[in-house]
């Protein structure tokens, strides 16, 4: 019998997890099963053949922005996607090379082409300089990448656009974002491709208005152009077809496709706060248990509106500034050259985002849930800090 699951369109999804194997099943894609109507609300259609509408219950308490779904579990004949176990943190031992390697021509010694960076303090290790037998780190390359990186998320910025948008606010927003990080990990996506998908409907609502019915679409279009662009398997149309509960067709999606690529203008390679912050926490030698809260601060960044507009690099030193405060540690000097930043220019973003976690709207704790879990350290349970007003 399939279960059938109420869910309001925010709140803690339904997908089973655990901490040994943090595989979602196929058939619990159902859980995801959403549409967007034309109506202040945020609604599901009602499956057929369903007795009992849920909706009733629920708009009682919630007015503005709501949505109710009744989930049948799929059956082994439904299932399309076939997808291999991805665990999103996991820690893989590096491809090692030689330092030394011989060529047809004689050998190559790695350290002849690496430069350290000029401006690199003599109390702060070379990094890169200590990757060179790495073959994953590109340690040659690393560091003027991540200049590039910063000076591409200058001309690149999101600015906020919300004062052009007639029928959407920042609450549906947050609403649509939350719901995106359950596709995230029911499809078992990168966290790379959630950050884009997020990224591209910024940049999309930026440059053009968007009706009510039509921001799911937005939503799901974003999330499967950034698919293309970051996974290796991805979900077909179909699969984002279904989590929408058929509210959209194929032609819908590509007709989508096709206008947010060209408003995008095919500028798809965003700088993103989740790739800088990696980068700092491997250059400072970080511990996974503060990495990963400090992926969990700045994943919940990502609902909030206000801050659209603060530079990744930041956003993301922000985060992490504050994931070593949350554990009593402190910025140090490698990660003030690496990031750009010292611990001043961070101070008011970090408080803006330890408010965020401490007073976030129960009804987007998707993101919350997911780092209390055991394969995520239970980071969410850590007490934020206590500061007093002006620190």
């Amino acid at each position: 019998m399939p279960r059938i699951v109420k869910h309001v369109f925010g709140n803690v999804s339904n997908i089973p997890r655990t901490s040994k194997n943090h595989k979602v099943e196929r058939n619990n894609i159902a859980n995801l099963k959403r549409t967007i109507d034309s109506s202040p609300s945020f609604k599901n259609k009602k499956l057929k053949g369903q007795e009992n509408d849920p909706t009733r219950s629920i708009e009682c308490k919630i007015k503005k922005i709501a949505i109710s779904e009744n989930c049948a579990s799929l059956t082994n004949n439904e299932n399309k996607l076939v997808r291999a176990v991805k665990s999103t943190i996991a820690i893989k031992e590096p491809v090692l090379i030689k330092k030394t390697i011989q060529t047809g021509n004689g050998f190559i010694n790695w350290e002849d082409y690496y430069e350290t960076p000029e401006s690199l303090p003599k109390d702060v290790v070379d990094y890169d300089r200590t990757q060179l037998g790495n073959a994953e780190a590109e340690p040659i390359y690393a560091y003027e990448i991540f200049q590039y990186l910063k000076q591409k998320e200058q001309t690149m910025k999101t600015v906020k656009y919300m004062h052009n948008q007639t029928e959407l606010t920042d609450k549906m927003r947050m609403v649509l974002v939350d719901w995106m990080v359950e596709v995230q990990q029911t499809f078992e996506l990168n966290h790379e491709t959630l950050y884009l998908g997020v990224k591209f409907v910024d940049h999309f609502l930026m440059r053009s208005p968007v009706t009510r019915n039509q921001f799911q679409l937005v939503g799901l279009t974003a999330l499967f152009i950034a698919c293309k662009f970051d996974e290796r398997v991805y979900p077909v149309i179909d699969d984002f077809i279904y989590i929408s509960d058929d509210a959209f067709n194929r032609g819908d999606f590509i007709r989508m496709e096709i206008e947010m690529l060209k408003t995008l203008q095919f500028n798809l390679n965003f700088p993103l706060s989740y790739s800088f912050l990696r980068r700092y926490a491997r250059c400072s030698s970080l511990s996974i248990e503060t990495l990963t809260l400090a992926r969990y601060i700045l994943e919940t960044s990502l609902l909030d509106y206000t801050i659209i507009d603060e530079l990744d690099s930041k956003l993301a030193a922000a985060a992490l500034l504050l994931a070593l405060k949350m554990r009593s540690l402190s910025w140090n000097k490698t990660l003030e050259f690496y990031s750009g930043y010292n611990e001043t220019e961070l101070n008011k973003l970090m408080v803006h985002l330890n408010n965020l976690i401490s007073t976030l709207n129960p009804k987007y704790e998707t993101i919350k849930s997911k780092y209390s879990d055991g394969i995520f350290h239970e980071v969410a349970l850590i007490k934020p800090l206590q500061l007093q007003d002006g620190n």
